[in-house]
């Protein structure tokens, strides 16, 4: 028996000496290196070292009190951080309260107030004062804001979140739904646009298998035209082809040259006589009435800077598109008798 009740003295010992050395730990944590006492409205400056809003104030407003440079500062005591300020009344703006240091601060106060009280504490939670109604009561941490609240401050809390909430979705919903029928709406008008695409295409593919057609129909009609005019001239000259007819075109020319020259043997002449004798029967009149067909060319030299295909707004008004249209109709009837 003895035994255990030393045991449970040491535990016990133990146990308050361990929730001593913390209450230190966090209390030397918790002084301002200005005043050195517990901080009161902590604040932390850039170099994130934190001190008593008051001790900032008094230790900015002496720092700077006798200097006449235009630039004011402060040196922090810890790191010698220089913070610049335009005046005292910015610089005590710039002063923004730690909410969690200066619950962590009152918290403390209070546990050291309820050292001699522990039926106070529960589960490591002390009383300390509340973010928002300021009683000395037990405290939460809430995981939205990240402020200590009491029990019914939490719930008033949470109960503004759940109705703020819910009016951002209905906000959503109603942002989305009107999105969404703009979507349907553009949508369609592509829809629209793809079809505008595609009857672009087959109507340029219809108007070039137009153009090739009556393109091969003229150069069939050519093609046809010089046919005739090639059978009726070797049908009525008398040669059958174009190389007969370049036989004796230079059977011409040699005999005119040997004739002419005085001595021509017996053997060339009656070589060129025997060449002679082949040359077929031509009638003049037969040549002079070969008729040759003969074709005019006619283009439409405007038809590249016609426009075939017409793009608007239906934002225009009608008169304008009707004008646009009778001025385009008016053109391509002037462009046609002109043609």
């Amino acid at each position: 028996m003895a035994s255990n009740c030393t045991s449970s003295n040491f535990s016990s010992n133990n146990t308050e000496t361990t929730s001593k050395s913390k209450d230190d730990l966090l209390s030397e944590i918790l002084t301002c290196g200005i005043c050195l006492s517990r901080m009161t409205s902590p604040c932390c400056l850039p170099c994130a070292h934190s001190f008593c809003r008051s001790c900032l104030l008094d230790y900015a407003q002496n720092n700077n009190m006798n200097t006449s440079t235009p630039i004011n500062y402060i040196l922090c005591p810890y790191c010698k951080f220089q913070l610049n300020f335009r005046s005292f009344e910015h610089f005590e703006s710039m002063l923004i309260i730690n909410p969690t240091l200066k619950q962590l601060c009152e918290a403390l106060d209070a546990s050291v107030l309820n050292s001699d009280q522990p039926q106070y504490q529960t589960s490591g939670i002390y009383r300390a004062r509340c973010h928002t109604c300021c009683l000395l009561k037990m405290l939460k941490v809430c995981k939205h804001c990240f402020f200590m609240l009491c029990e019914t401050c939490r719930r008033t809390h949470l109960l503004d979140v759940h109705r703020e909430s819910k009016i951002q979705l209905d906000i959503l919903d109603s942002h989305l739904r009107l999105i969404n029928e703009k979507r349907l709406q553009m949508d369609k008008i592509s829809q629209k646009y793809d079809d505008m695409r595609q009857h672009i295409r087959n109507y340029v593919e219809r108007l070039i298998r137009e153009i090739e057609q009556q393109r091969d129909h003229a150069l069939d009609i050519i093609n046809d035209r010089q046919q005739s005019n090639d059978e009726a001239f070797w049908t009525g000259n008398g040669f059958d082809n174009g190389e007969k007819l370049d036989f004796f075109i230079s059977l011409l020319e040699t005999g005119q040259k040997k004739l002419s020259a005085k001595n021509i043997t017996d053997k060339e002449l009656m070589e060129l006589s025997d060449n002679l004798q082949t040359i077929p029967d031509v009638h003049e009149e037969t040549i002079e009435s070969i008729h040759f067909s003969q074709l005019s060319l006619e283009l439409d030299e405007k038809f590249p800077m016609k426009q075939f295909i017409h793009i608007y707004d239906n934002d225009i008004p009608t008169t304008t598109t009707n004008n646009f249209e009778k001025s385009t109709n008016d053109n391509e009837q002037t462009e046609c008798i002109k043609t």
